[in-house]
């Protein structure tokens, strides 16, 4: 991804979301992290222009009107977004729900790390992971 690249977080909880502005900026990550506080939101903002220069979805499961699972489902369902690379963190760790995921075409499911120590770990290597990955618009 290059430094213009914005990743998007979809997610709920305040503290999450302030956890992860925090690893992000103490991980010196020069991608824009935009923030939508649920699935309904994050469809909405696909269908804007601001989307025009997202790369990677990190999404939450659990959120009000509309889950990530759903969300990811419309994802998958719009050919302008079937190959946008979409990471599920969520605190479920249930089978069913990591097995929809995967059948839904998430690209990882990782579990919410517990302490910000982890989250700045799990961010990183985020990071560097997709950073060193070719996605189907930067080609």
């Amino acid at each position: 991804m290059d430094e213009s690249t914005e990743v998007l977080l979809v997610e709920d909880n305040a503290n999450d979301v302030r956890f992860m502005q925090r690893a992000w900026q103490k991980n010196q990550i020069p991608n824009p992290l935009r923030i939508v506080r649920d699935g309904a939101a994050c469809l909405e903002y696909l269908k804007s222009d601001a989307a025009r220069n997202l790369g990677l979805i990190l999404m939450d499961i659990d959120m009000p009107r509309m889950t990530g699972i759903e969300c990811l489902a419309h994802i998958r369902e719009d050919a302008a977004f079937e190959h946008l690379p979409v990471i599920i963190l969520s605190g479920s760790q249930q089978h069913q729900t990591i097995t929809q995921s995967y059948k839904l075409g998430c690209n990882s499911f990782i579990e919410k790390p517990q302490g910000y120590g982890a989250l700045q770990d799990t961010v990183r290597l985020i990071y560097h992971y997709w950073n060193h990955n070719k996605l189907p618009g930067n080609l």
